[in-house]
């Protein structure tokens, strides 16, 4: 049996030029591991990673028709889903034998929707990897779905969910991601992170989190914390880079080190094997698992990033996230992570439940207090899966819920975002984001600390910097003609200036 698995491209990220430039390609891990236990199990499998290898729907298509696959599987995360479905209906149209799979968040959430829609014939939910082998190796038979655990499938018109299936209680007991499938050169640069020339790819130590903040999806598909053995992590770290070439590990935990103990335990395994000497590593972790301790063994087992979800600058905000965190703990984790020379990331939220434009700006002035050596500011966005999500469902908001569940064109600057907090608009959030990424970035001491220090590179300062500037005038602008056209909403003398915006009668 031939599987196929996909990583789509992203139509929204191809819109914009500057998009284009900084959202370079993550290697998809999931898919990586469903290879690695497909081809464990005797299959046949491939991966193609559509966004990193800049391939068009043509090609795509065309590789389908020659190898002619007997499961399609596609990565389905909400911000893609519209390509997913543009691509899953496309293969239909010639190949009625290949089976079209869907997992990941999107379909996970939205099982009964997906099948419906006809965009695919079995949605895998939750964690992937045993489902995935069972419904291969059922297929190869042809046996039927009936009672496969962890799937939803469509059979005589009717939509059938099948009972959960149990998490993967030892995940070492997973083989490694089949890196060797993907183009690895693909994945060697990563400005946001400020990782260049060197091939970069994700591990993990853990599945699942103890935490449950209030924006975060990921309890939809890992509903249950496990940790790996760390010594048969560090064994994978010199297994990829002994025989793959890979210089740098980003963890995708949903954060790393746990606590002292289980961080100095992995650096001592990774000094003790003069590994921190040939790779490089990146992860995320919380501002209170932090200790000046496990900074300085961080930084010396080679340690490149450390990236924090502060996530805001107003207590108040803090607490209703269920996060646990106080902005005192986040002064102490950065002021510690700067004193032990390592590189950090805030990543930080805007325009929450119960924000205001006050405590936005708390938040941009917090960012800049704790002065990290590089910051990300989203704007807050009911994702799937997360308790946001469920709250916002149930004040029934969703007026079109294919636009929602579909997600929507966050590149269209004329398209509302889907959630905007109470005496809030798009447009006030849309330039508190440039805002802050102008105000963090603009100033002197940052621009020479990466100029310094190589950070960043120059024609990226240079790219960035024109791109916010345009961004944050063109909002101002934009603003400016809104204000005009609401007062003078009946006259005729701004017609010439402004031909497109619609007026009041």
């Amino acid at each position: 049996m031939k599987v196929l698995l996909i990583n789509p491209n992203s139509s929204l990220i191809n819109k914009n030029w500057a998009y284009k430039k900084f959202f370079t390609p993550i290697a998809p891990l999931g898919l990586a591991y469903l290879a690695g236990v497909l081809k464990k199990n005797g299959f046949e499998v491939a991966i193609i990673d559509q966004f990193a290898d800049k391939m068009p729907d043509a090609s795509l298509l065309n590789i389908i028709k020659d190898q002619k696959p007997d499961l399609i599987g596609f990565s389905a995360l909400t911000p893609v889903i519209k390509d997913v479905k543009r691509l899953a209906l496309a293969v239909k149209e010639f190949s009625g034998k290949s089976k079209i799979v869907l997992g990941n968040i999107h379909a996970t959430c939205f099982p009964q929707e997906v099948l419906s829609e006809g965009i695919a014939d079995i949605v895998v939910r939750g964690e992937g990897e045993s489902t995935l082998v069972e419904l291969c190796q059922r297929l190869s038979c042809k046996k039927g779905l009936e009672g496969l655990p962890g799937i939803s499938f469509k059979i005589d018109g009717q939509i059938i969910h099948n009972p959960e299936r149990e998490v993967i209680a030892d995940l070492d007991s997973l083989p490694y991601p089949a890196w060797e499938e993907l183009n690895l050169d693909n994945y060697t640069e990563v400005p946001l992170v400020a990782i260049k020339k060197a091939r970069a790819f994700p591990i993990i130590a853990s599945r699942g989190c103890n935490f449950r903040c209030y924006y975060c999806s990921q309890d939809k598909i890992y509903k249950q914390v496990r940790y790996r053995n760390l010594n048969k992590v560090v064994d994978e770290m010199e297994y990829f880079y002994n025989n793959h070439g890979i210089k740098i590990f980003g963890f995708s935990d949903a954060y790393f080190p746990f606590d002292e103990t289980s961080g100095l335990e992995f650096c001592n395994s990774l000094i003790k094997r003069n590994l921190h000497k040939k790779i490089k590593w990146c992860t995320e972790t919380r501002v209170d698992k932090v200790t000046p301790r496990l900074l300085e063994a961080m930084k010396e087992a080679g340690v490149h990033l450390i990236m924090y979800g502060v996530e805001v600058g107003n207590q108040r905000i803090m607490d209703s996230l269920n996060k646990g965190t106080t902005l005192e703990q986040a002064r102490f984790a950065l002021q510690q992570t700067k004193k032990a020379g390592i590189l950090s990331q805030g990543l930080f939220i805007l325009g929450l439940p119960g924000e205001t434009i006050k405590t936005c700006k708390d938040t941009i002035n917090f960012a800049k207090k704790l002065d990290c050596d590089l910051v990300k500011f989203n704007v807050a966005m009911p994702y799937p899966g997360s308790r946001f999500f469920e709250d916002y469902k149930r004040m029934n908001k969703i007026s079109n819920p294919e636009r929602f569940t579909s997600w929507f064109d966050w590149v269209n600057f004329s398209e509302d975002f889907i959630y905007t907090p109470q005496g809030m608009d798009s447009n006030i959030l849309r330039y508190l984001q440039r805002r802050a990424m102008l105000e963090f970035y603009a100033r002197p001491k940052v621009i020479l600390r990466h100029l310094l220090r190589g950070t960043i590179r120059y024609e990226n300062i240079l790219y960035g910097g024109f791109w916010l500037i345009s961004l944050f005038y063109s909002g101002i602008l934009k603003r400016l003609k809104l204000s005009i056209i609401n007062k003078y909403p009946r006259g005729k003398k701004w017609n010439f200036l402004f031909p497109r915006i619609g007026r009041k009668s």
